[in-house]
C-alpha cells in the first residue's frame, strides 16, 4: 500500500504528468460530448425523413382530393356539390366573387357528403 502511494505521488509530482492527465481527461470528455451530439443528429435526421415522407404523402392526398373534386364538378356541372368556379377560387386559379361564396360550414357539409374531410382551424 505504501509503495503504491509513493508511486502515485511520484507520478503527480511531475508537472508534465499532471498536464498529460488533464489533457487526457479533457479529450475523453470531448469525445463523449461528440458521441452524444452525433446520436442527437442521427435522431433528428431520422425525424426529418419521417416528416418529409409524411409531408409528401399529405401533398399527394390533397392533390388527389383536388383532382377528384374537379372531376366531379366537370363531369356533371348541374349536380356538382361544389361548382367549378368555387373550386377554382379555393385553389387560387381565379378570383372568387365575394357575394356568392358559401360559408366554411356549408363547404364542410358538402365535403362530408362526398366523403372528404376538411380541417378548419381559425
Amino acid at each position: 500500500m505504501e509503495a503504491a502511494k509513493k508511486k502515485v505521488m511520484g507520478l503527480f509530482a511531475k508537472q508534465d504528468n499532471l498536464i498529460n492527465l488533464f489533457l487526457a481527461g479533457v479529450f475523453a470528455a470531448l469525445s463523449w460530448r461528440s458521441h452524444m451530439q452525433q446520436e442527437e443528429i442521427d435522431a433528428l435526421e431520422a425525424e426529418k425523413l419521417a416528416l418529409t415522407s409524411g409531408n409528401q404523402a399529405m401533398s399527394s392526398a390533397m392533390w388527389a382530393w383536388r383532382e377528384h373534386l374537379f372531376h366531379l364538378a366537370e363531369a356533371d356541372p348541374s349536380s356538382a356539390h361544389i361548382p367549378i368556379s368555387r373550386l377554382r377560387a379555393i385553389y387560387g386559379e381565379e378570383e372568387m366573387a365575394s357575394d356568392a361564396s358559401p360559408s366554411d360550414a356549408e363547404l364542410h357539409r358538402v365535403l362530408l357528403k362526398i366523403g372528404l374531410t376538411m380541417n378548419v382551424s381559425q
